[in-house]
């Protein structure tokens, strides 16, 4: 990942939130600009990336999202920055959120997806994120059906302004896909949630369209 990247995590790690202006048609929802913290990670993992072993096959662009263990199948949509340099988010519940800038689903790194959990009305893509369990399998497709498959490593809930960005965004070795959402109660005074979970999963398996 690109070093300037980092300036902007906070955004993504910000922007799950169950505004009612996330839900707008033709308002794409952005983030809060990223603080000092940030910045140190800059310093702290932002100029290093290692390369994937020469016989890793590199990473795709994912399309679709299934999860079976909660009953989901999403449509993937890259998204990138806009032009106050924040993170873009769909503008309706049902899409997931792939950091285009960043890793590569499949490829050494840290690939990262985000997704509402709800708004003001009803349950949003990630609602059911929370369920998952240690073990519980993730796949992903590519256009052409190309198929990779990761397990569920970890779960981890932060504190919004607390969560590590040089483990879920920094560059590893390992093939890694982190989830992103909220978490937590819903503090009205700050029309947020309190909490971002985190769900780290590695890649165990890909195959190619049959």
């Amino acid at each position: 990942m690109k070093p300037l990247l980092f300036i902007l995590l906070t955004a993504l790690l910000a922007a799950c939130s169950a505004e009612e202006p996330q839900m707008s048609k033709g308002n794409k929802e952005t983030a809060v600009n990223a603080e000092q913290p940030v910045q140190q990670a800059v310093t702290a993992a932002g100029n290093e990336r290692p390369s994937a072993p020469a016989n890793v096959e590199s990473g795709i662009t994912p399309s679709t999202l299934s999860i079976p263990a909660i009953d989901l199948e999403a449509p993937v949509k890259d998204f990138g920055l806009d032009e106050q340099g924040n993170m873009e988010l769909p503008e309706n519940g049902k899409d997931v959120a792939w950091f285009e800038p960043g890793a590569h689903p499949g490829e050494a790194g840290n690939a990262v997806l985000a997704g509402h959990v709800d708004n003001e009305k009803a349950p949003a893509v990630f609602f059911r994120l929370k369920e998952l369990e240690i073990g519980d399998t993730i796949h992903l497709y590519d256009e052409d059906g190309k198929q990779l498959t990761f397990k569920v490593k970890d779960k981890i809930a932060y504190q919004k302004d607390d969560a590590p960005l040089r483990k879920i965004f920094g560059p590893t070795d390992k093939r890694m896909l982190n989830l992103i959402t909220c978490t937590g109660y819903f503090d009205r005074d700050i029309h947020n949630y309190v909490e971002r979970l985190v769900v780290y999963t590695e890649l165990t398996e890909q195959q190619n369209e049959s």
